[in-house]
């Protein structure tokens, strides 16, 4: 028993500074995995606002953006109504009333095309007329083509009700016409919130990125710690094992030097 006694001794040694070492390294570890929560918690609470900030531009665009929606749907609404036979009776005019010939510029101004009477016969004979008007590219209007186009929306009697009373068909061309420029007026405000909307967005994108890279780090360090914890409790089990076995091996020599 003298022998098993003297071979813990050193086992228990051994054993006792693992533990120690792996005490050590669970609280510098869980140190490490305190600060890079507290970093990660701050980092969430920046994106959060970020993102809420963000929402706040995009509201606002949105907001603006509708202000123009009305006048379009309704233009739009106006144009799928029209029919061949009103197209027809737009050219069929040898000479257009005033207010159809305003019309008629206007709708060869923002196509880019002579604002004259022959050039609007040539564009009202595309086959492809409707559809170009319904799928505009009203994102890209030069300002000059708006310039040119503000002569006749700035003219009071250029107002669809005053050109309906003129022709029908004219009419629904007049509220496209004054459509693209309200979307023209809208789209120059909300173009700066845009702009500081994608700005904003990619802030964000770089910032949930560098998040991501901080909260998979904090996994990695608190998987480790729970590793570590882990090979703590089995260290200290071993230990008590040993030490427990120490004690009673020194029982034994106890009780047999008293026999």
């Amino acid at each position: 028993m003298k022998v098993e006694l003297a071979e813990l001794a050193p086992m228990l040694e051994v054993k006792s500074k693992a533990t120690a070492e792996l005490l050590t390294k669970v609280a510098a570890d869980q140190a490490e995995a305190e600060i890079v929560k507290k970093t990660v918690a701050a980092e969430e609470r920046d994106v959060k606002k970020m993102a809420g900030e963000i929402q706040v531009v995009a509201d606002e665009a949105q907001a603006d953006l509708e202000e123009a929606l009305p006048a379009m749907n309704a233009a739009i609404d106006s144009l799928k109504a029209l029919n061949k036979n009103d197209i027809t009776e737009i050219k069929s005019f040898p000479k257009p009333p005033p207010l159809v010939q305003m019309t008629m510029e206007a709708v060869c101004i923002l196509k880019q095309e002579k604002p004259d009477w022959d050039t609007a016969k040539k564009v009202l004979g595309d086959s492809n007329f409707m559809h170009s008007l319904q799928e505009f590219d009203k994102d890209n209007i030069p300002e000059g083509v708006i310039r040119k186009l503000r002569r006749y929306i700035d003219d009071p009697a250029y107002q669809p009700e005053s050109v309906a009373k003129q022709s029908r068909a004219a009419m629904s061309l007049c509220m496209w016409t004054r459509a693209m420029d309200v979307y023209y007026r809208v789209s120059k405000v909300v173009e700066p919130k845009k702009a500081k909307l994608r700005a904003a967005q990619a802030a964000l994108s770089d910032a949930n990125a560098k998040l991501a890279e901080k909260q998979a780090m904090l996994k990695q360090v608190e998987d480790r710690v729970v590793n570590l914890r882990e090979q703590l409790a089995t260290a200290q089990q071993e230990q008590k094992d040993l030490n427990d076995q120490a004690d009673l091996t020194r029982k034994r020599l106890d009780r047999a030097g008293k026999l």
